[in-house]
C-alpha cells in the first residue's frame, strides 16, 4: 500500500520537522518488508528514510523526512 496523507504515530527516529508516509504494510506481516522499502526509497531519492511499528495503525510505516 502506499500513501502520502496517513496519521502516524512518531518515533525517536522521525524528524522534528515531521515526515511523510509513503507506504504501509500490514502490523501482522514481517517487519523487514518495510525496513527493505525504507533502504530502496533513500537509496533511490537521496532522502532520508525509516520504518517503525505505528501501534494506532497497526501497520509498519514507512517515513520520508523532510528535505
Amino acid at each position: 500500500m502506499t500513501s502520502t496523507m496517513i496519521e502516524t504515530a512518531t518515533c525517536r527516529l522521525c524528524p522534528p520537522q515531521g515526515g511523510v508516509v509513503v507506504a504501509t504494510y500490514s502490523g501482522d506481516g514481517p517487519a523487514s518488508r518495510a525496513l527493505h522499502r525504507a533502504w530502496q526509497e533513500a537509496n533511490a531519492t537521496g532522502v532520508p528514510h525509516h520504518d517503525h511499528y505505528d501501534p494506532s495503525l497497526d501497520a509498519f510505516v514507512v517515513v520520508r523526512h523532510h528535505g
